[in-house]
């Protein structure tokens, strides 16, 4: 009873606030209307076209009741509801209004405002996306597919001996939270799922057709046919070509994915009950950020709690750990935020933080070349780096069909979201954090090299020390997919 109270008291205060905004006197003094059953989940644009208008995550309490409080608050100071998620306590907004964030800031409940631009967006972005169409450039790497299941990565990770017991089991679901996957390529389509899949390019879930393919990137298609390329004698092989793979669109380009796109990936992901998902991608338009910034904080918390949420629904979270070559746990400076304005050096420290990479629980992936040593690209941690994966020189699907080599601590990340993936299908009751730790705990171990010197001029470019999981480099080594079946 004294919390039914209690939630009426916050409910009338905002109706309050909200009346002396933009209400009218009668309805501030009538009795709070009950909050809907179901909140926004979809934006109405109104705006004329080409209007420029700002997106937010406002943050509240994780609960019905808020969360509708925050739409109030939202539309009474002339923003737009674009989707709300109750389960995090996050409404992801838009508004043409400079003073929007600071007016909000202001009403009680409220716990952060943040704008996830620095430079206003044509209202257009928040629109569903229709005749999705890849459009941006083939397969512009040289060389040759080499045939199926003889590419590096396949034996130092153990595949051939995995796939002699299992290549995964369908009711395991991998969520490739990307530049979007194309369903039509003949190594992902027997693993694609439609029903799962969506776009989350503007902080609201588009289910409409196709939704989910890209359009302008193949970056997300090279990601999924890592983690589950059909093992079909064609193209490549996937870690776990057996499981169901979903793709959730969060960006039109790699590495320019958002706030809002994030907190609805990952509630998306823990509603529809995915095992794992891969988050090869880093954001903006800040690349690290810090809890000290007003607008950087608000995203690190919308963030923070969706990924927290998916967790407690018990999906495991997969991250690259970056392709800077620098010692996470020394960084002092950052020149390349806001990446959609002007970047412009700042000082920084190791409480600014990557998204989603590293927030509490996150498995960052390293990457490794052929030699299994660390990638020259490769970020470090003693302990934001949880294992090292294959990342060098990587071959894997690209839209229309075609295929292609990349690397980056990207193509690093779906293997150890494809070895998961394995452990997920064979051992049924280990799910989310016990799904990690089932990770590391068969990662075969990689020591330190004695001189680490990828240039080969006798002169170290980084240092392996030991860490609480391993090392600095590897973590706690490489996933290995034949010991994740047995």
């Amino acid at each position: 009873m004294n919390r039914v109270r209690r939630v009426s008291g916050v409910v009338a205060a905002v109706v309050a606030f909200c009346g002396a905004v933009t209400v009218p006197a009668a309805a501030a003094t009538a009795a709070p209307p009950a909050p809907p059953a179901r909140l926004t989940s979809a934006p109405s644009v109104t705006e004329a076209p080409g209007t420029l208008v700002l997106p937010y995550v406002v943050v509240t309490g994780d609960d019905l009741v808020h969360t509708w409080w925050a739409e109030l608050a939202v539309r009474a100071n002339g923003g737009t509801v674009v989707s709300s998620y109750p389960q995090a306590g996050v409404v992801v907004a838009y508004s043409p209004r400079d003073g929007f964030a600071p007016a909000v800031r202001k009403v009680p409940g409220i716990t952060a405002v943040g704008a996830t631009r620095t430079a206003k967006i044509p209202v257009e972005w928040f629109a569903p996306r229709k005749d999705v169409r890849y459009t941006g450039p083939g397969s512009p790497s040289s060389g040759q597919v080499p045939p199926e299941g003889t590419a590096w990565d396949v034996p130092a990770l153990g595949v051939d001996e995995a796939h002699e017991v299992t290549t995964g089991s369908k009711r395991v679901t991998v969520g490739v939270l990307d530049t979007g996957v194309d369903d039509t390529h003949p190594d992902l389509a027997a693993a694609f799922d439609r029903r799962d899949s969506v776009s989350c390019l503007s902080g609201w879930a588009d289910r409409g057709a196709g939704a989910w393919r890209p359009t302008l990137d193949g970056h997300g298609t090279h990601v999924a046919g890592t983690i589950a390329a059909a093992r079909d004698g064609k193209g490549v092989v996937g870690i776990a070509p057996g499981v169901k793979l979903a793709a959730v669109k969060l960006a039109e380009l790699d590495d320019t994915e958002t706030a809002e796109s994030m907190v609805c990936g990952f509630v998306w992901a823990a509603d529809h009950g995915f095992s794992v998902t891969n988050n090869s991608y880093r954001a903006i338009p800040w690349r690290y950020h810090c809890s000290n910034q007003v607008d950087q904080a608000a995203i690190k918390l919308a963030v923070g709690r969706a990924v927290a949420y998916a967790q407690r629904r018990n999906v495991l979270v997969v991250a690259s750990a970056g392709n800077a070559g620098i010692d996470l746990d020394q960084r002092s400076s950052d020149a390349e935020s806001p990446a959609d304005s002007t970047p412009a050096p700042r000082p920084i420290d190791t409480s600014c933080i990557r998204l989603p990479h590293e927030l509490p629980g996150v498995i960052g992936t390293g990457a490794v070349d052929e030699k299994l040593l660390k990638a020259s690209f490769s970020n470090y941690s003693a302990s934001r780096v949880t294992v090292g994966a294959p990342g060098a020189r990587v071959w894997s699907t690209w839209p229309g069909g075609l295929y292609r080599s990349a690397s980056g601590t990207s193509m690093s990340s779906p293997h150890a979201a494809g070895v998961a993936a394995l452990i997920a299908s064979t051992h049924r009751y280990l799910r989310g954090d016990r799904l990690g730790r089932a990770l590391t705990a068969q990662a075969t171990p990689l020591p330190c090299p004695d001189l680490y010197d990828p240039n080969g001029d006798g002169k170290p470019d980084a240092t392996c020390t030991p860490s609480p999981t391993g090392n600095t480099f590897y973590g706690a080594g490489l996933p290995n997919a034949a010991a994740a079946v047995r």
